[in-house]
């Protein structure tokens, strides 16, 4: 059974604890936090700076002066620093990597654990932050990449790293109901939507011994990520990123069920029930397909011509998924090319397989078989209309959630940003709860450079031992 998480789990909860301590020493007496946690010299000068001043002010003997007032007044302003020190602890200079990571995923750290060969510690360290390191080595934009300039001909492939070492861990991994990292809390938590921002805030919930209901209206759990087509994403390790995320014992899941109104007996009710409802255009048309029902059942697209109006993932996904399976797509945006809105790499992958990409095109009318733009009339098989999603509002007011989040918060976004923000909300929960001290997906972690490189798998440790640390080298 995979241990890997637990044992990180309970020693980043030590660290908090640590540094709570940390705060309430400090309170006492200046520096002593600070000296607490091994920062000797900072603890020292706390103390000498805090308590010198006084010395000066016992000689001159005008406490109500002007300059006495003063005085003591910075005095308190250095005390309420060095509290803030002792409880912040000891910082480092974070990678443009995982500065950039919407989920603050620790980059240097996991990629440091994989070049030591140390896979199932690498594997612990992604979870720390965001329960899908194989499927968001699938799916991730990669933002990290954009900002890695270590090698001077492309980025390191930071996102192929872990989604092979998701890979390498869920292939062998026995999938087993396992206790929580925490004793139990008595705390009762039900989360409404089974998406990637469901999964996370249940899994860090668990973690932390609150008993978590997991609602889903559909009998599957993964929300839009199962219109995904095969091609981006694999659906049997997908399925069991999964399993393992919902493996503790106290989450309950409830699929099948649709949650209309606030259900009763929760302590909390968070609502990540993501932003599904698909814009309609204003006409109806025979072969008119909306891109979740086309992604979910494809119709016969051999030798088919289907129109796709957008320019987001979605359309992507759909005018992809038509053309590698016979059909012709063409990609209609009203916008310019600079404006697309999907990922650069995704519309690069969909020119080169075929897809046809028409811009400045904005819909005039319908007719049968044939849809007037004002850039040309195109004749269709399937007219997809992929123009965005919106939150279903009318079911978060009925909900009364205590908390909302992924994208249900603010619309429909990338699924590492889901990720972080349901991290977030996780640790907003367990503050509301009384049990913030829990949160050890909050701390910060890191492994530094190792001197040995090992370990079995080859592009794994290879190309993580390019990885420089970057925030090493520059202190701020």
């Amino acid at each position: 059974m995979f241990k890997a998480d637990r044992e990180l789990a309970r020693y980043l909860y030590r660290k908090r604890l640590k540094r709570k301590r940390s705060f309430y020493l400090s309170f006492l007496f200046p520096g002593l936090g600070q000296v607490y946690q091994g920062r000797l010299v900072s603890g020292l000068l706390f103390a000498l700076i805090f308590f010198f001043p006084f010395h000066y002010l016992y000689l001159i003997g005008e406490l109500l002066s002007y300059g006495g007032i003063t005085l003591l007044g910075s005095q308190l302003l250095l005390y309420l620093l060095q509290l803030y020190d002792a409880y912040r602890g000891s910082k480092r200079e974070s990678s443009p990597c995982e500065d950039f990571c919407p989920a603050g995923v620790p980059v240097p750290t996991f990629m440091s654990l994989c070049e030591r060969g140390e896979f199932e510690k690498a594997f612990a360290s992604f979870l720390s932050k965001a329960p899908f390191p194989f499927t968001l080595g699938e799916i991730c934009p990669a933002e990290c990449e954009r900002k890695c300039g270590i090698l001077p001909e492309r980025p390191l492939r930071i996102r192929e790293v872990h989604r092979e070492l998701g890979k390498l861990i869920l292939e062998r991994v026995q999938v087993k109901d396992r206790k929580p990292f925490f004793p139990p809390s008595g705390k009762k938590v039900a989360v409404i939507g089974g998406g990637v921002a469901g999964l996370t805030v249940a899994y860090y919930l668990a973690s932390c011994g609150v008993e978590v209901e997991l609602f889903e209206k559909e009998r599957e759990l993964g929300g839009t990520l199962n219109y995904i087509p095969p091609f981006k994403l694999n659906r049997e390790l997908f399925k069991r990123e999964i399993e393992f995320i919902t493996s503790f014992k106290n989450i309950k899941l409830r699929l099948g069920e649709e949650i209309r109104e606030r259900p009763s007996g929760f302590e909390v009710v968070v609502a990540c029930i993501g932003s599904q409802v698909e814009k309609k255009l204003p006409v109806e048309a025979p072969g008119l397909i909306y891109p979740l029902s086309f992604l979910k059942s494809p119709p016969p697209l051999k030798g088919k011509r289907v129109l796709v109006i957008g320019a987001g993932d979605t359309a992507f996904d759909v005018a992809r998924l038509t053309v590698r399976s016979g059909g012709k797509a063409v990609v209609l945006y009203r916008g310019s090319r600079e404006g697309v809105k999907a990922y650069e790499k995704e519309v690069r992958e969909a020119l080169r397989e075929g897809v046809e990409l028409r811009t400045g095109c904005t819909l005039k009318e319908v007719k049968e078989g044939k849809a007037v733009f004002n850039c040309g009339s195109f004749d269709y098989d399937y007219l997809v209309p992929a123009v965005g999603f919106r939150v279903d509002g009318e079911l978060l007011s009925s909900l009364k959630p205590d908390f909302i989040t992924g994208d249900a918060s603010n619309g429909m976004s990338s699924a590492v940003k889901a990720v972080g923000k349901a991290r977030k909300t996780a640790y907003l929960v367990l503050k509301r709860l009384g049990l913030g001290e829990r949160a050890w997906f909050m701390e910060d972690f890191y492994a530094g450079k190792p001197q040995k490189t090992e370990g079995g798998n080859l592009f794994v440790v290879s190309e993580s031992s390019l990885c420089q640390h970057c925030g090493i080298k520059v202190r701020s």
